[in-house]
């Protein structure tokens, strides 16, 4: 897996940068005339040093030749706001001594928001100019010219045959001049070229010069590259033949391809990138009419990725996210365009379609990712998080477009999993929704608007509480109540959670020091902790000062963390683990059963307590493959030495199941709600309700 900030991409972009700066041809980026970049060759081609050029000491009119600016500006007048234009261009450039040099000039020139921008590769064809020029000129002079330059020279009758060649174009072709003499030139031309390079010969029969691109197929087999220049051969006031120059630019092709697989593709996927993909978008933005079917963009996440890169290696999660991209495309239109945009997320789009074949796709891709991966011999299975966005009308940006799928994407990420979510402005709603809560974080604390509640956990055999599971609460002074759902993952989210965490870290600490004072029966207080508090590098002396500060014995605190924890980043949560249990710390795990750990895969982490997640607990008596599972998840825990709780207990069957299967500690609404601080003492009233 790449990303921006890792070393595998900065090495791409230097390696991109060297290409670019070393390139045998020139290579530049003009905004309203001035330059923005230039390469080596550019620089030491015009005379001028780069600091020169891009420091606006000297501009483009200064280096185009007069006569050779008004078809450019003709060109640019024609360009409207936010098009294009990719043409060649024969162009005169003054050197800064002031020779002239004839160029060719391959341009990309686009108009954004009437800001001219222009990137462009120049070649010297100043020999071939001067072959040309000498050819027709028929001069003595020029035969050693002929004999000794690098590139091809030949002749041509009207019927194609070759006249005469130098002996460049024997290194080049790889025939003899003898043999080339008995050819004419359409063997040597490649099928898809023939067309084009027949059309180009009728043209200097007509009296026409042209310049173009041939590919050539030499006597070893080996296609090349040949930039072309044909012009008429005059006898006597009449056309006999072509004269024709080649210079070999294969070298120059395979460089052009080689920066266009880097600036547009995914090095580790070869998919298209985020700059390729957004192009496609604004284009189908700008060409689309009233009468044209919308087309569709669809934001993909593979869910917890992160848990299979962790749990079996990076370079498993880069077969993986391959694999990933060829189901992908072996189960799309070949007109659809798929995208690896960063990581695990992928885009696509969809032209020419509708909401209801959309559907279709969105659920076609859910399916099929879900059979297994067979990743260098790991059976892999993942779902996936689709967000959909429709483009409608030209008012429209691509950065709009895929900022509404994203959060469609989100919302079922958060919401559904494994399904998909059509962006609509009610998700812009929720998202101001989620902006204002992760505003008003920043100032709960201080406005005092959290509270703590307590659910206890009941001994199954006693009936007594041996634990106060601590609830935070948010009181917010305008929205009401806010359930932490809505709050917790956006204060992980942005680091909030380190703040609150701590907050309720001591608040429950110091809370059951008071009990301890009042001589309530002994128990535990259990405290939520989030993975990034586990992972901060001050957690656990943090914790230690927080019981120091409430002159807490660690024995009465118990730390609980998610299943999901486990898997991501485990060496630095396995560390963190072993020095809070030196601190004397109960450590148990949340939620079992929703992630993708086994009670083995447990084992090499230093925990006292398996909490079982509520949706096994709801199936007893409903589900007899369920309740095999809960007994089975008890017995194996009780072989590790594990406490074990069961969570969400509503029903007496539950419970009395539960107790039959020999399980530890029960927890749910059935035995007691979450109570608020004044209400903790009357528990001990009625907790002989277990017995």
């Amino acid at each position: 897996m790449i990303n921006e900030n890792s070393k595998e991409f900065a090495f791409y972009r230097t390696t991109l940068e060297k290409l670019v700066e070393n390139a045998p041809v020139g290579f530049y980026v003009l905004e309203d005339g001035n330059y923005l970049y230039v390469n080596a060759y550019y620089a030491d081609l015009v005379g001028y040093s780069k600091d020169d050029l891009i420091n606006k000491h000297v501009t483009i009119h200064q280096i185009i030749h007069p006569e050779d600016c008004s078809f450019i500006e003709h060109d640019l007048d024609k360009l409207n706001i936010n098009e294009q234009i990719e043409t060649n261009y024969n162009i005169r450039k003054i050197h800064n001594k002031g020779q002239i040099i004839y160029t060719q000039t391959h341009v990309i020139i686009a108009n954004h928001n009437g800001k001219i921008t222009s990137f462009g590769t120049v070649m010297d064809i100043t020999k071939q100019k001067l072959v040309k020029q000498q050819l027709e000129d028929g001069s003595e002079r020029y035969k050693s010219l002929f004999l000794y330059s690098p590139d091809a020279i030949f002749t041509f009758n009207r019927e194609g045959k070759f006249v005469s060649a130098n002996p460049a174009s024997e290194e080049i072709i790889g025939y003899t001049t003898s043999e080339l003499l008995e050819m004419s030139f359409i063997p040597l031309i490649h099928p898809e070229h023939v067309e084009n390079a027949l059309k180009h010969f009728e043209m200097a029969l007509n009296g026409q010069t042209s310049s173009y691109h041939l590919i050539v197929t030499r006597k070893d087999g080996v296609l090349i590259h040949l930039r072309i220049t044909a012009f008429p051969m005059r006898e006597n006031g009449e056309i006999v033949g072509c004269y024709g120059t080649a210079r070999d630019i294969t070298q120059k092709i395979l460089y052009d391809q080689q920066m266009e697989q880097l600036a547009f593709y995914d090095p580790l996927t070869q998919l298209p990138n985020r700059k390729l993909f957004e192009d496609n978008v604004d284009q189908l933005i700008h060409t689309r009419s009233s009468n044209t079917q919308p087309f569709a963009v669809l934001f993909l996440d593979l869910d917890r990725f992160k848990a299979i890169n962790d749990s079996l290696g990076h370079h498993i999660g880069d077969v993986f996210l391959k694999l990933v991209s060829e189901r992908l495309k072996n189960n799309l239109r070949k007109k659809d365009i798929i995208s690896r945009l960063a990581g695990d997320e992928f885009t696509i789009l969809l032209p020419k379609t509708d909401q209801e074949k959309v559907i279709q796709i969105a659920k076609r891709i859910n399916k099929i990712m879900m059979d297994p991966f067979n990743v260098s011999g790991h059976s892999v299975t993942v779902s996936v998080s689709i967000g959909i966005a429709f483009g409608g009308n030209k008012e429209e940006t691509v950065h709009q477009l895929i900022q509404q799928a994203d959060t469609a994407m989100y919302y079922t990420k958060k919401y559904k999993k494994n399904s998909y979510t059509i962006y609509s402005k009610e998700l812009d709603i929720k998202s101001a929704y989620k902006l204002k809560i992760e505003r008003d974080l920043k100032q709960a604390l201080e406005k005092k608007e959290f509270s703590l509640e307590y659910q206890p956990i009941f001994d199954m055999q006693t009936g007594e509480v041996s634990v106060f599971e601590t609830l935070i609460r948010w009181n917010h002074k305008e929205l009401g109540l806010i359930p932490p759902s809505d709050f917790i993952p956006i204060a992980e989210e942005s680091g909030q959670i380190i703040q609150i965490g701590a907050w309720v870290l001591e608040s429950a600490c110091k809370q059951l020091k008071t009990w301890q004072n009042a001589g309530l029966p002994p128990f535990k207080v259990a405290v939520n902790i989030s993975t990034k508090q586990l992972l901060h590098y001050d957690f656990v002396e943090s914790v230690r000062q927080i019981l120091k500060r409430t002159n807490l014995d660690p024995n009465w605190l118990e730390l609980e963390i998610t299943e999901s924890f486990l898997v991501d980043d485990v060496e630095l949560v396995k560390e963190s683990l072993l020095n809070l249990k030196q601190a004397e710390l109960s450590i148990s795990i949340d939620d079992f059963g929703t992630g993708y750990t086994s009670l083995t895969y447990l084992r090499q982490f230093p925990l006292d307590k398996v909490k079982i997640d509520r949706s096994f607990i709801k199936d007893i008596n409903r589900d007899y493959n369920g309740e095999r599972i809960t007994a089975a998840i008890i017995s194996l825990a009780h072989s590790l030495n594990m406490t074990v709780v069961a969570e969400g207990i509503e029903e007496e069957d539950q419970l009395q199941f539960l107790k039959c299967e020999g399980c530890d500690e029960g927890q749910g609404y059935y035995l007691s709600h979450p109570l608020p601080v004044n209400l903790v003492k009357e528990i001990f009233l009625n907790q002989s309700n277990l017995k």
